[in-house]
C-alpha cells in the first residue's frame, strides 16, 4: 500500500468530536433563540439564525458521513428557507415544532457520540410534521393528524418534484484551490464532489504546479487545485452551499459560460496550474463510496448577496475560527497538573535558597524572583483556559422553564444577570444539578398560579432570576423568585412530624435551613416534578462537595433568594500558611479579613466559649488544635494570634501558634490518596516537601457549632 493509500484509508473518527461539538452547539444555539421569541415571531436576523444552525448541522452531517442527520435537518431547512421567503407565515405552534425537531437531532447526536439507542419513528414522525406544514403552506392543517404520511428520505422527496427547479440547465465552470491542511482537517473531497454530482453532470480534474517535486508530496498536505464542469439546473447559490464549509470565498472560482465555452485556461486563474500526469502508483484525488447529502441537490434556496458572503456566509472558516481551536478538557487537565508541579518546584527551589547568602549569591537570588513572577504569570494564563461562562448553565434553562409553566398552568419569565460571569469548567459541569432542582423548586413551590398571583395583587406572570456575580475569589449565584415565600409554620410542622429537631424560638435562617434536611418535602402531593423529598439535601451536599455553601432568605408573600457560593477554580488558591504545634495549615486568602494578636481585655468568655471583642463586635474564636485534636504550642488566646476570617458576614477568629508565609498553592485531593478529612477541602505540598492540609473554613464554622 502507497503513502496516499494509506492517507485516504485514515480514520476520520478522530475528526468525529469536533463535529459532535459544533452540533450540541449549533442545538444549543437553536433552543435559545426558540425559547425566547415573542409571540409576533422571530425577526429577520433570529430566523436566519435558526436557519443557519440548523443548515450548519445539515452540512456538517453530510460531510463526515451522517447521513441520518440529514433526513431532518434536510426537511427542517426547507421549512425555515420558505418562511425566510415569506411563503409560509409564522405561528407560535411552529416553536413546539422546531423544538421536537431539534429533541430528534440531539437524540440522533447521542446515537453517533454515545451509542444511544435511536428511535426511528420519532425521526419519521417529525420529519412527517414538517413536511406536512411545508405542503400546507402554513401550520393550520393538523401536523400530528392519522392521516399525515411519512415522507420518503431526501432522494425521494427530489426525485417526486417536492421542491421543482425553476431554472434550465446551465454550464458552471469551478476552480477550487482549497488549504493545504484541507486533509488534516477531516474534509473527505469525494464526499464533495459526490455532493456536486447530484447537482448534475459532473467532470472533475486534478491539477498540480507544473514545478511539483512527486518525491516528496506529503499525502497528510494537499497541493492540488480542481477544475470542474457541472451542467445543472441549480442556481449559483446552490453550488456555493455545497463548498460552504470547505472553502473561503476567493479559494472558489465560479463562472457561467453556455456549451460551446472552451475550458478556463490556465492563465485565467489566480494560480498557475498544469495538469499532468502522475507517477505510477500514486493518486491525486481519493476515491471510496459516495456520502454526500442528496437532499443538497434541492434548488430554490435562497441566494446569499455579497455582503452576506463577505461577512463569512461560507460558514466555519471566518477570522473566529481561525483565532480559535478546540483542545480536549483531558489536555488541559494534564497541562494544568504539569503547571502545578512547576509551582511545587519553584516552592522548592525558593525553600532551598533560604538559606543561602542574598550577598554570595545575589544573581541566583533574582532569577529565583523572575522565576516566581514568571511561574505565577504562567499559572493564572493556564488557569483562565479552564474559565467559561456560566452562560452555558443558565441557557439550559429557558425551555425547562417554559415547559413546566404549561404543565403546571403557571405564567414564569425567566431573567439571567452575569452570564458572562466566568467559571471553572469542572464546577460548571458540577453546579447544574443543584441549579435545576433550585429553578424546579420555584416552578413547582414558590411561584402561584395566576389566580392566586391576582388575588394577592401581583402580576400574573411570576418571575425567577438567575445571577451570577464575583466577589473576591468566589462565584456567587442566586436563584430568586418573587412567589409566595417559605412558610415558616409549615416547615415547623413538617420538621416535627419527620422528628427532626426544631424549636419556635428558631430564628427565620435556621428554619429555612431545615428544608435541606434529606426527605424533607412540604409538597401536599408527589407528583412528577417535586415532592417526593429528593432535591435540597442533594443541592446542599453537592454544594459542599464544591467547597461551596448555600444561604435561603425569605420574606412571606415576596418570594425567596438561595444564594450558592463557589470558589472560583478548584485547583489553585492563593493562601497563607500557619503553624500549629509541629503542623502546618493553609488558610485561604480571600476568607482573611486581618491578623491580630489580642490585648488581654478583649477577649471574653460566654456561654462557655472564647470571644474577642473587635471594633464592637464579639467574635467567636476557634482553636484549630481543638477540632483536630492536636499539641499545640500555644493554647491560651491572648499568647497566641487570631486569624479574623469572613465568608458572607459569618465572622471567626482561628487562634494558631504562629504566622509563616503566603503562598499560590495547588490544592490536591486528600480523598483519592487517603480519606475524607473534616474540616479541609484538601491538600498541597510545600517547598521542603511537607504536606499541609488546606483548611475549608465552611466546613470550621459547622464544627464550631456541632462542639
Amino acid at each position: 500500500m502507497t503513502q496516499s493509500d494509506q492517507n485516504n484509508n485514515i480514520d476520520l473518527n478522530q475528526f468525529n468530536q469536533v463535529f459532535f461539538e459544533e452540533c450540541a452547539e449549533h442545538l444549543a444555539e437553536m433552543e435559545q433563540i426558540l425559547v425566547s421569541l415573542p409571540d409576533e415571531g422571530p425577526d429577520e436576523e433570529q430566523l436566519n439564525a435558526i436557519f443557519r444552525a440548523a443548515h450548519s448541522i445539515k452540512g456538517g452531517a453530510g460531510i463526515f458521513g451522517f447521513q441520518d442527520m440529514t433526513v431532518v435537518t434536510h426537511v427542517l431547512e426547507s421549512l425555515l428557507d420558505r418562511m425566510r421567503n415569506h411563503e409560509i407565515p409564522f405561528s407560535t405552534a411552529m416553536v413546539d415544532l422546531f423544538l421536537e425537531a431539534g429533541d430528534v437531532i440531539s437524540m440522533q447526536l447521542a446515537g453517533h457520540r454515545d451509542g444511544a439507542f435511536v428511535r426511528q419513528e420519532a425521526i419519521e414522525q417529525i420529519s412527517a410534521k414538517l413536511q406536512q406544514v411545508i405542503d400546507a403552506g402554513s401550520l393550520d392543517a393538523p401536523a400530528g393528524s392519522a392521516s399525515a404520511a411519512m415522507i420518503p428520505v431526501p432522494e425521494e422527496i427530489a426525485q417526486s418534484g417536492t421542491v421543482a427547479s425553476e431554472h434550465s440547465d446551465q454550464r458552471y465552470e469551478l476552480v477550487f484551490t482549497p488549504d493545504p491542511d484541507i486533509f488534516r482537517r477531516g474534509i473527505r473531497l469525494e464526499n464533495l464532489f459526490a455532493e456536486l454530482e447530484e447537482l448534475g453532470e459532473l467532470t472533475v480534474t486534478a491539477g498540480l504546479p507544473a514545478t511539483t517535486d512527486f518525491n516528496s508530496i506529503d499525502p497528510e498536505i494537499c497541493v492540488c487545485s480542481w477544475r470542474m464542469t457541472l451542467v445543472t439546473t441549480a442556481g449559483e447559490a446552490d453550488i456555493r452551499d455545497i463548498f460552504e464549509f470547505v472553502a473561503d470565498l476567493d479559494q472558489l472560482q465560479l463562472r457561467t459560460v453556455s456549451e460551446n465555452v472552451r475550458e478556463i485556461s490556465a492563465s485565467d486563474d489566480s494560480k498557475a496550474i498544469a495538469t499532468v500526469t502522475p507517477p505510477e502508483n500514486t493518486r491525486l484525488m481519493p476515491t471510496g463510496e459516495s456520502a454526500a447529502d442528496p437532499a443538497g441537490a434541492a434548488t430554490g434556496r435562497r441566494a446569499y448577496d455579497k455582503n452576506e458572503l463577505a461577512a463569512g456566509a461560507y460558514g466555519r472558516r471566518t477570522s473566529e475560527a481561525e483565532s480559535s481551536i478546540r483542545v480536549g478538557v483531558t489536555k488541559v487537565d494534564q497541562l494544568i497538573n504539569q503547571v502545578g508541579e512547576l509551582v511545587i518546584t519553584q516552592l522548592m527551589l525558593a525553600q532551598t535558597a533560604t538559606v543561602l547568602d542574598p550577598v554570595l549569591h545575589e544573581n541566583l537570588h533574582r532569577s529565583l524572583l523572575q522565576l516566581e513572577r514568571n511561574t505565577r504569570d504562567l499559572q493564572q494564563s493556564v488557569m483562565s483556559i479552564r474559565l467559561v461562562p456560566i452562560s452555558i448553565v443558565f441557557s439550559r434553562f429557558p425551555r425547562m422553564v417554559r415547559e413546566l409553566a404549561a404543565k403546571l398552568g403557571k405564567q414564569v419569565e425567566l431573567k439571567t444577570v452575569g452570564d458572562t460571569t466566568e467559571l471553572d469548567k469542572g464546577l460548571i459541569e458540577k453546579i447544574t444539578d443543584p441549579l435545576t432542582h433550585l429553578v424546579r423548586n420555584c416552578m413547582d413551590h414558590a411561584l402561584e398560579t395566576p389566580e392566586a398571583r391576582i388575588a394577592a395583587g401581583k402580576e400574573p406572570c411570576g418571575t425567577i432570576t438567575l445571577r451570577a456575580s464575583q466577589i473576591g475569589g468566589r462565584i456567587v449565584i442566586d436563584v430568586i423568585d418573587d412567589g409566595a415565600g417559605l412558610n415558616r409554620a409549615k416547615i415547623l410542622a413538617k420538621a416535627a412530624e419527620r422528628g427532626i429537631p426544631a424549636s419556635d424560638n428558631m430564628s427565620d435562617e435556621e428554619v429555612w435551613q431545615l428544608i435541606f434536611a434529606p426527605g424533607f418535602s412540604t409538597a401536599e402531593c408527589v407528583t412528577d416534578i417535586s415532592g417526593r423529598g429528593v432535591g435540597m439535601d442533594v443541592v446542599l451536599r453537592n454544594v459542599q462537595s464544591m467547597s461551596g455553601r448555600v444561604n435561603i432568605s425569605s420574606e412571606p408573600g415576596n418570594g425567596t433568594r438561595v444564594t450558592i457560593s463557589l470558589p472560583l477554580t478548584l485547583a489553585i488558591l492563593d493562601g497563607l500558611s500557619v503553624a500549629v504545634g509541629q503542623e502546618k495549615f493553609i488558610i485561604p486568602l480571600n476568607s482573611i479579613v486581618e491578623s491580630l494578636q489580642p490585648a488581654p481585655e478583649s477577649l471574653k468568655t460566654v456561654n462557655g466559649g472564647n470571644v474577642v471583642h473587635v471594633r464592637g463586635e464579639y467574635i467567636p474564636i476557634i482553636a484549630l488544635y481543638e477540632l483536630f485534636n492536636m499539641d499545640a504550642l500555644v493554647k491560651e488566646p491572648g499568647k497566641g494570634i487570631l486569624i479574623l476570617i469572613d465568608v458572607e458576614g459569618e465572622k471567626a477568629a482561628l487562634l494558631v501558634d504562629a504566622l509563616l508565609d503566603e503562598h499560590q498553592v495547588v490544592i490536591k485531593s486528600i480523598e483519592t490518596n487517603y480519606r475524607k478529612v473534616e474540616g479541609t477541602a484538601g491538600a498541597t505540598i510545600l517547598g521542603d516537601g511537607r504536606v499541609a492540609l488546606i483548611l475549608d473554613v465552611n466546613s470550621l464554622f459547622r464544627m464550631r457549632k456541632q462542639k
